[in-house]
């Protein structure tokens, strides 16, 4: 075959190097590096001699590919402007070497398994770009074929578009005449551009003259490492955490907001993973804090990614606190809360009068206003009895987030210095009264302090979903409070 491999591995990788200090091609995956499943790729397709682009910390990756001086060839290439030039730099290096000649191509910041590199190299086109038909990401490499299934455009601006275009896995195969020619637009883009640019874009301006065509990666596992999330999607994907959870849970306890919505949006993956719950036959309940929504709301919301839910099969802090409320014979109170929430106690014939109330209930109120927490805190000043739905400091949404119960709870103790005798929501042991489970049991939520004490308070094991607020942690906010699974996503279990 005589083909040769080129990793391009100089960049530090800004976005996840502040986290782990190490190059992003030794990051380690379930105990290997990227660079290992790399290198394993070429030596399993029979290629002889790889070429490897270096730069942020370079020493660690000489020290590292010692270990595979016996089984194939390994020429270093050190990019010392590595800091203020891009990977079309680091291929230019690499020109005096492969200019002419057949090579494989690909960045040293995805991992792949054994069987990628001989999948292309056995592909029947001279020049490929391997491709995922079923994953989309706006901050990946995309290409476009045309009605001929030949590749027209890369960029990563490329939309989705039917049919017509895909990611690249940036794994691409190139004959000697496609070599001298993307070695020809590199040497001209540096030298009359910039040095500060993506290899694809000299790939994109020899599309014309060399015809390049689309190889399906089909069944192989692949993962591009960028951030810190994509660390933990790779490890999740690597380790088949999906295919592990699902074996060993019969209940799934699963929140709303922050998991697998954002407001009335459905996060990507969820979809799928809905059908992951009903195809595996598991019992599942939507457990929300969000005192704002009735049943109605929730099963509109789920109604968008297509999912029929029951009323048996969501449970939110107003579910609860009407449990309470019944236990105890309390029949009138105050409460703080949108309309949707005061129909719920309507509903359960539980009154809503400033006058004389056994209890005063704070609840997350969109509809908040002065003379609310003015009644509020009159109420609370006379020794009413004080409780609430659930004491979250903010809800998740779309542009932020945005005051919730515990916002309103906060002023009211600033104002009258009280605090709720009692709150129902997450973490609260007290949920556990409306489930009807028997079996192994996983939460699965994005708040440390909610979820993943909740399903501590509960003994039912748990996962943390990633969010902004909590990326990075990896679980280490409480050291008590840790949970048995980390996840990028809900897309880690679609």
């Amino acid at each position: 075959m005589n083909y040769h491999g080129l990793i391009l591995a100089a960049g530090s990788g800004n976005r996840i190097a502040k986290k782990i200090n190490t190059p992003k091609c030794l990051l380690e995956i379930n105990n290997r590096t990227i660079l290992e499943y790399q290198i394993d790729s070429f030596v399993n397709a029979d290629v002889k001699k790889i070429y490897i682009v270096t730069g942020f910390q370079s020493y660690k990756i000489d020290k590292f590919l010692k270990k595979y001086k016996r089984k194939i060839e390994i020429i270093i290439i050190y990019n010392k402007f590595f800091k203020t030039t891009n990977n079309m730099f680091s291929a230019h290096l690499a020109a005096k070497y492969l200019k002419n000649k057949k090579f494989i191509l690909c960045n040293g910041d995805v991992v792949v398994e054994k069987d990628t590199v001989k999948k292309l190299i056995e592909g029947k086109n001279q020049n490929e770009i391997l491709i995922d038909k079923n994953f989309f990401n706006e901050e990946s490499m995309k290409i476009e074929i045309d009605s001929f299934r030949k590749i027209i455009n890369i960029s990563k601006k490329i939309k989705k578009k039917k049919s017509k275009s895909y990611v690249s896995i940036d794994f691409y195969k190139l004959s000697e005449h496609a070599s001298s020619k993307l070695f020809e637009k590199i040497q001209y883009h540096i030298k009359n551009i910039g040095k500060n640019d993506w290899t694809e874009i000299a790939l994109k301006n020899i599309l014309s003259k060399c015809k390049f065509y689309p190889n399906e990666i089909e069944g192989l596992k692949w993962c591009e490492i960028d951030t810190y999330k994509d660390l933990i999607f790779a490890k999740n994907k690597f380790k088949h955490i999906k295919k592990k959870i699902f074996k060993k849970y019969n209940n799934f306890i699963v929140d709303i907001d922050g998991t697998t919505f954002r407001k009335q949006v459905p996060i990507d993956g969820t979809s799928s993973f809905l059908k992951n719950i009903k195809k595996n036959n598991k019992k599942f309940f939507f457990l929300s804090n969000n005192s704002s929504l009735n049943f109605k709301s929730f099963e509109k919301l789920f109604k968008k990614v297509n999912f029929k839910i029951n009323k048996s099969n969501i449970i939110n802090s107003t579910d609860v606190l009407i449990t309470y409320l019944k236990d105890n014979k309390i029949k009138k109170v105050y409460a703080s809360g949108n309309k949707k929430f005061l129909g719920e106690l309507k509903k359960n014939h539980i009154a809503v009068s400033k006058n004389n109330p056994t209890v005063v209930i704070v609840s997350y109120d969109d509809e908040i206003n002065y003379k609310k927490m003015q009644t509020l805190s009159e109420l609370l000043n006379k020794g009413i009895k004080f409780i609430a739905t659930h004491d979250d400091n903010f809800y998740p949404s779309i542009k932020g987030p945005i005051p919730d119960a515990g916002s309103i709870l906060s002023l009211l103790e600033t104002t009258t210095g009280k605090k709720p005798s009692k709150i129902f929501g997450k973490p609260s042991v007290e949920i556990k009264k409306l489930l009807k489970i028997k079996g192994k049991t996983i939460v699965i939520g994005d708040k440390i302090e909610k979820d993943i004490l909740f399903a501590k308070n509960c003994n039912y094991d748990s996962a943390l979903v990633l969010t902004e607020d909590e990326i990075g942690t990896n679980g280490k906010i409480h050291e008590k409070i840790k949970p048995d699974y980390i996840l990028s996503s809900i897309k880690d279990l679609e």
